[in-house]
């Protein structure tokens, strides 16, 4: 048997629609999410990589959150990328900031930090 590039993807797939009680079939998964019967068998094979339109419609209908949907893909680095070691932790913040957070200059990360700081403050229970 040949082993396909997104084996890993492919049977990440495969385990978390399985994991669905009863089973969801493939059939009903790419109904779902708005693709053909082939084109998802080619996923869970790992024959192919969807795009991200398709891998936020397969986050959505599986239940998965859309970073760990895009992490699982290879989209997603649970790790900062080269030179941007001060990049926020969170990997939404990660993904959107992949390029542009090293284009910022000193104040520009400083309001940004300061900006979730705050939204953090507010998320926190009173006395």
């Amino acid at each position: 048997m040949t082993e396909f590039r997104y084996i890993r993807f492919g049977n990440t797939i495969r385990s978390w629609r399985q994991a669905f009680q009863p089973p969801m079939t493939q059939r009903e998964l790419a109904s779902r999410i708005g693709v053909s019967n082939g084109f998802l068998a080619h996923i869970e094979t790992g024959r192919t990589l969807p795009g991200i339109r398709t891998l936020r419609a397969l986050a959505k209908a599986l239940g998965v959150p859309e970073t760990e949907m895009l992490r699982e893909a290879g989209y997603l680095s649970t790790a900062p990328p080269p030179g941007n070691e001060q990049l926020p932790d969170d990997p939404e913040l990660r993904a959107f900031f992949r390029d542009d957070w090293s284009q910022l200059d000193t104040n520009e990360k400083e309001w940004f930090r300061d900006f979730v700081r705050l939204l953090k403050a507010r998320r926190k229970p009173g006395p």
